[in-house]
Formats: structure tokens, sequence, C-alpha cells
């Protein structure tokens, strides 16, 4: 009887025991540095690898062009609902929430959209994010493994780099880590209004990743938290219905998940019928579920990737650090049943989740491995405080730890003053829209064909057109007057084989404006004149 009572009770689901771990032992150094001094060397470090000359480069990627524009027409025509590009279309591709904060921050200086205002967002969730780490595992009684942890985080090279870019990678990182770290501390409460409060802000942050990225932000942390559960053995068989309400009442998702779909799924609805269907077809179906099996036919950009992929990403992009994963997983392996840490063990399961998630989806980006890098983080910085703790040639541990930090600082100090002013006058598209305007004042129209220079058509402004099919192309051309068409090289060499309603004349090429004449993506400002029009005036030998 009492066995059959004990094999019903191996499911059911229990708190594991706060650990209490002593400040100061023997073998453990007396760690006296305050709170708020460790906090402010974090601030500081990060201010240097996160906000030092931030918007000294103009906006490169295509990503920073579109939040540009989004956010400077949000200011123009006040609608902060759906934004829209400077050709007039809706955004489709992203919910509002990051371009939201770029229009936000650029309303509080009391100027246009600039490079530090499409930054800033992503730069300060990097160092939300950080914080959050540290903050975790401190209140968890391990001030040592939280600063290691920071530190780790701060300096992984696609971290650092990917927080000095307006991308939407780098908030949904920050949202995904304090829900999690929330979710664990919650988890480990004492008393259940402790637990309560730590769920609350876990379902706001929620709601926020929704708001980023659509489902992903919900599946990433669900795919964490349940995978640490089922490595820890606390969750219940399927056919057990009772203890699965009760652990969905212990977790608070019979009000949380409502919360979420209270604060999240309104606008969802409003931007699908305000856009007449376009919205759910083009961000549900297109960028989500064709990104999770392939993409769709036809569309390279889509395609799938191999499921390993991830794998040398996460050894290449958390550099220096990742040199240092496979030695903590044969470490916490060997320590499984002496010292059992399950802070270590909550952040392998993060970091495994996530990887086991998004190799699953068809298309693969660099980009999308930043959520696992706290999990990433927070394993080895528990592991390296049980090395501090156990390694009698502490200085030995502690000069190869700073001299890998040092290493990172200096690298990114010569990437800012050195290489980075050699690459901006082959990325930078200020001059070269400047040149545009000179022939087309604004608000004169620039026409976009087949190119997607989301950052060159920011600083041209309004008004600008953008399509795709050489049809139009030849309508163009054929209308009265003249019009001035940006096209890749590749097109302004073959509009012969596809125009025959009149000739278009080179203008003015980007490489012109690039230093050495080299441009990673060679574009030409083409001038239209139909056949029974007289030829145009302006020659490309008159350009100023």
């Amino acid at each position: 009887m009492n066995h059959k009572r004990a094999q019903r009770g191996a499911w059911r689901v229990r708190r594991e025991p706060t650990l209490q771990r002593p400040r100061h032992t023997p073998d453990a150094p007396r760690y006296t540095l305050p709170l708020a001094a460790q906090i402010l060397f974090l601030v500081l470090l990060c201010s240097f690898l996160f906000f030092y000359r931030l918007s000294d480069r103009d906006l490169w990627s295509s990503h920073e062009g579109r939040a540009a524009q989004d956010a400077q027409s949000i200011l123009n025509n006040n609608r902060w609902g759906l934004p829209r590009l400077f050709d007039r279309k809706l955004e489709l591709q992203k919910p509002p929430m990051y371009y939201w904060l770029v229009a936000g921050i650029a309303r509080l200086k009391a100027s246009q959209v600039d490079a530090l205002a499409v930054r800033l967002p992503a730069a300060l969730a990097a160092l939300g994010g950080v914080l959050a780490v540290f903050c975790f595992l401190h209140s968890r009684g391990r001030p040592i493994a939280g600063v290691i942890a920071a530190l780790i985080l701060a300096t992984a090279v696609h971290y650092t780099a990917l927080a000095r870019i307006g991308r939407i990678d780098m908030p949904l990182t920050c949202a995904v880590t304090v829900i999690l770290c929330c979710f664990y501390s919650g988890r480990h409460a004492t008393r259940s209004t402790v637990g309560w409060m730590w769920f609350l802000p876990a379902y706001i942050a929620l709601a926020i990743a929704i708001f980023l990225k659509g489902p992903i932000g919900l599946v990433l942390p669900f795919a964490v938290a349940g995978g640490f559960l089922v490595m820890e053995r606390q969750l219940p068989p399927p056919w057990h219905i009772k203890r699965w309400f009760q652990l969905m009442h212990e977790f608070g998702l019979w009000w949380g998940l409502p919360l979420v779909l209270g604060l999240s799924a309104p606008w969802f609805i409003w931007a699908n019928v305000q856009s007449n269907g376009s919205f759910f077809a083009t961000f549900f179906q297109h960028h989500n579920f064709d990104r999770v099996f392939g993409g769709s036919v036809g569309d390279h950009k889509l395609r799938s990737h191999e499921w390993y992929l991830y794998g040398p990403y996460l050894a290449g992009y958390f550099l220096p650090w990742s040199l240092l994963l496979p030695i903590a997983l044969w470490h916490s392996w060997q320590q499984r049943r002496n010292a059992p840490d399950p802070e270590a063990r909550f952040g392998m399961a993060w970091l495994l989740a996530v990887i086991l998630v998004l190799s699953c989806v068809g298309f693969k980006r660099p980009d999308y491995l930043v959520p696992a890098f706290p999990g990433a983080a927070i394993f080895l910085g528990c592991v390296a405080e049980q090395w501090y703790q156990r390694f009698q040639f502490r200085r030995r541990l502690l000069f190869g730890f700073n001299s890998l930090l040092a290493g990172c600082l200096a690298a990114w100090f010569c990437y800012l003053h050195f290489f980075l002013p050699v690459q901006e006058p082959g990325r930078e598209y200020r001059r070269f829209a400047a040149a545009i305007r000179r022939h087309v004042p604004p608000p004169g129209l620039v026409l976009f064909f087949r190119t997607e220079a989301h950052a060159l058509a920011f600083h041209l402004g309004p008004e600008i057109d953008t399509f795709l099919e050489w049809e139009n192309l030849a309508i163009w051309a054929g209308r009265p007057g003249c019009h001035y068409i940006v096209m890749p090289l590749s097109c302004a060499r073959e509009w012969p084989e596809h125009v025959a309603s009149g000739r278009l004349e080179e203008v003015i090429r980007s490489t012109e404006f690039a230093g050495a004449g080299q441009r990673e993506k060679p574009l030409v400002l083409m001038r239209s004149c139909p056949y029974d029009n007289p030829p145009c005036m302006i020659s490309r030998n008159d350009l100023p």
C-alpha cells in the first residue's frame, strides 16, 4: 500500500527548497562590494559597450531604415496605430512596439528621427538584460555568479553588436529574460503573495514580447519554462488532469493568460480590421508560418536552412565565452550528484530549449539566437562561481577571466575607432540621397524599382513609391516628362530587354559616394524619357 502511494506521489509538482548559501566560508572568499557599486560598475561597462559612439554611423541595415521611416511617419501624421513607410504602405511585417519606442524617443528629443533614436531602444534593452541577469542571481544569494554572468552576457560578441543595431531582437531578448527570471523567482517563492508579485511582471513582459515580435515572444518563454520543469521532473503525467489544473493555478495561468490576451489581442484584431485582413495574411501567414516551414514558393529569402545551424552560430556568435561552454557542461555533468545547482540547470535548460525551438524553424538567422544568450550566461556564471570557490589557484582564474574581458573591451575600442570609420563611406546613404534630391527637390517623387533600400528612402523622405514588375517600369518610362528611378545596378543593365516604351538614362551611382567606390549593393539613379518626347536636357556629365 505504501509502495503504491509512493508511486502515485512521484509525479507531484513540488517546490525545490531555496538553497542557503553562506556569504563567506573558508573555501569562499568574502564578497563585500556594495550592491550599488556592483550595479554602477556594470552600468559604466555597458555604457561603453552599448552607448559609446552609438550614433556615429548612418543607418546601415534595412531594419534600421524601416524603423526610422515608420517612426517618422508616426510623428508626421500623428497616427500611432498602424505605422506606414514613406511609400504610404502599411507596416505589416512586425507589431509596432519598437516603432513606438523610436517615435517616443524622437519626440522626447523634440527632433526628427535619427540614428540615435533608432538604436537607443536596443541599447537600453541590452543594458536591461544585463542588469536582469545580475539581479536575478544576486536575489538567489549568488553575487559572484551574478557579476560573472552579467559580464559574460555584456561582452558576448553578438550581444554587444546587436545592442548597437536598431533591431527588435534585443528588446525581445530583454523581455524574455525578465519573463524567465520572474518565472523562476516566483516558482521558488516561499509565500503565495510573493509568487504572485513575481508572476505579474512576467505576464506584463510576455505581452510586451508579443507586441515586439508576435507568437515567438510567447513560444520561447513557455518552451524554456516547460523544458526546465521537465528537466527537474516536476511535471505531472498528461493523464493527471487535476494536477495540471493545480499547476496552472500555481503559476497563475488562469489570470495571467487572460491578462496577456487583454493587453495584446485588441490591437492585433484592430490592425487586421483596419488593413482589410492583410495584417494576418502578411504577418502571421508569411512572416511566421512560412518562416517556420521554410518559406513560400519562389521566395528565396525564406529558404529552409539546416537544422543544426544554430550549433555553429552559438560557437561563433557567443565568443569568447562559447569556448568555455563544453568545459562547463562537462563539469556540470560530473557534479550533477555531488553538488546540484538549480540555477545552473535553469540556465542550461534555457539555452537548450531556445536552440531546440529555433532549430525546428525552417528560416534561421544568427540574431534569432540572442534570446538564448542570457541562459548561457547564467549557466556559465554559476559554474564559474563554483570554480572560483573550489579552485586553489584563484589568482590565475581571475587573471584568465579578466584577460578575456579586457580583450573584449580592447577589440570593441579598436572597432569603434578604426574599423568603423573605414566602413562608413561604403555603407551610408546621406550623400547619395542629397545628390538625388538635387535632381528631384522635395516633395518630388522618387521611384524605387526592385530594391528595398530603406535607409536611402528614409534620407530621401516623402514622396517615394516602390514597385517590382518590369511592366510597371515600362509604364513609367513611357509617361510624359522625366521620372527618376532608383534601381540595382543589375537592373540598370537589363532594362533594354524589358522596356520598349521609352529609354532610361543613367544619372548617378551610389558607388560615387562610397570612398574607394565600393558598396555592398550598388544602386543607380536612372531618368526616364519617352520616345515621343524630346531628349532630357540634363546629361550625366552636367551633374555637379
